[in-house]
């Protein structure tokens, strides 16, 4: 007779063993506890993004660190141009094997027969005058960001040198186009053609972290899915978001004293535990608190039994594989054959 069963956290689950067998004892997922922690708390981190960016501009990296705040680098900056230039250098050079073949007597078809390129622009280069015939710039028409271009002059002037800050405040006031343009505006500003004395120093602010990784700098240790070290200046963003908001502190606290607790297996602690984050001011940690609440004895059993639910896991991730290279291709039958009968 089957006894204990461990089996994953949702309630259908449940259900469907104290339907089957009333009497078995039902043991939580260890490592669906610890992804349950991770999501409230990654919730929590979602609804404090404006926090997160206070946090990340108060931290002065020990190296540039270009991210989201948009600071632009003289090498991307001046891509744009470096496209140009070479296009016009392929043009010039493919212009001189024209008028090269031209002197020595070749005819206009017979040069764009030679060089793969259209009768119409060798009579282009050679009815040009002995000048490389330049292109004209193409006429431009109105674009949405016109009518904020005195604007972005008037705060460049100010000091107010980052695309994606400016962006913020022309969308306040109305602008409805990309951020793209207002960098490429930006980018002329910084650098007009033909001068290249202007120098600007980056701001070494930290980008803004997606909430999994604050997570895994809450633990102190690698992330559960970002492979990526902890060095000293995620320590001190974890220390100015926790001076922010105070709240976050707290959730820190208890995230590291679960995953000590499931270490070390202490259901008495745990009870401890449970308490405090049932007392939290969090509202995503009391949520996981009834969440563990209404689910207590399997739980528990837990952090009794060496039971674990990881070999049903990798069963039910081979079968997803069999049924997935078999998509559309065979029925349950076969599928059945594979199951058994691997070999």
């Amino acid at each position: 007779m089957i006894e204990i069963v461990a089996r994953d956290r949702a309630g259908a689950y449940s259900e469907a063993v104290d339907i089957a067998l009333p009497a078995a004892k039902q043991v939580s997922d260890r490592w669906r506890l610890l992804s349950n922690l991770r999501d409230n708390v990654e919730r929590l981190l979602y609804r404090l993004g404006p926090q997160l960016r206070q946090a990340a501009q108060q931290v002065n990296v020990s190296k540039v660190t270009l991210g989201r705040q948009g600071i632009l680098s003289r090498n991307s900056q001046r891509s744009w141009e470096r496209l140009g230039d070479q296009r016009r250098a392929t043009r010039m050079a493919l212009y001189k094997q024209v008028m090269a073949l031209r002197a020595q007597g070749g005819s206009m078809k017979g040069i764009g027969r030679e060089l793969s390129i259209d009768q119409r622009t060798v009579r282009r280069f050679v009815t040009g005058g002995g000048l490389f015939p330049e292109r004209a710039h193409k006429a431009r028409g109105p674009t949405p960001l016109d009518p904020y271009r005195d604007y972005i002059e008037e705060r460049f002037v100010q000091g107010r040198r980052f695309p994606e800050l400016i962006w913020q405040e022309l969308k306040q006031r109305g602008y409805l186009g990309s951020r793209g343009s207002v960098q490429n505006c930006v980018t002329r500003l910084l650098f007009p053609l033909g001068k290249t004395t202007l120098v600007l120093e980056p701001v070494q602010t930290m980008p803004i972290p997606s909430a999994g990784r604050v997570f895994g700098w809450f633990l102190g240790r690698r992330n559960l899915a970002i492979e990526e070290p902890r060095s000293a200046d995620h320590e001190r963003f974890v220390q100015a978001l926790c001076k922010i908001e105070p709240v976050v502190g707290e959730v820190r606290s208890l995230a590291r004293e679960f995953l000590g607790l499931m270490h070390r297996r202490s259901v008495r602690h745990f009870d401890r535990w449970l308490k405090r984050l049932s007392c939290c001011d969090a509202v995503e940690m009391r949520r996981f608190a009834q969440n563990l609440c209404a689910d207590l004895p399997a739980v528990r059993a837990a952090f009794k039994l060496q039971r674990s639910n990881g070999q049903t896991e990798g069963h039910v991730n081979r079968l997803k594989l069999l049924k997935r290279q078999m998509h559309g291709c065979a029925n349950i039958e076969l599928l059945r054959l594979r199951v058994l009968k691997p070999n």
